[in-house]
């Protein structure tokens, strides 16, 4: 149950204007929830382990942009939101999900 209710706050990151989708990693880099098959985080664990100090990353690629956010727990969120989007949103909403997870992790 608690693992659900953490599930349901990756799911309610998606609004299809600032974030295209999102994904739950654990400490060694694994998916454990996304929410588009097409975004395949696990590509990024080499890029998170390149800051170990910083807690937000941005990357800015051709299709998208997508900022990785480090929790206490060991555990990521990672979002992938289109290029011509409202990083600004993006990044609040990603700010209170992880807030908002943490006590399912």
């Amino acid at each position: 149950m608690r693992l659900l209710v953490g599930l349901k706050v990756i799911a309610d990151l998606v609004d299809s204007e600032c974030i295209l989708s999102a994904a739950l990693m654990d400490s060694e880099g694994f998916t454990i929830e996304r929410t588009s098959s097409d975004f395949k985080p696990t590509s990024m664990a080499e890029i998170i382990d390149l800051q170990p100090n910083s807690p937000l990353i941005t990357l800015v690629g051709e299709n998208s942009t997508i900022i990785i956010s480090k929790l206490e727990t060991g555990h990521s969120i990672a979002i992938q939101c289109p290029n011509d989007g409202n990083l600004g949103k993006a990044r609040l909403k990603l700010s209170k999900a992880c807030a908002a997870i943490l006590p399912f992790l």
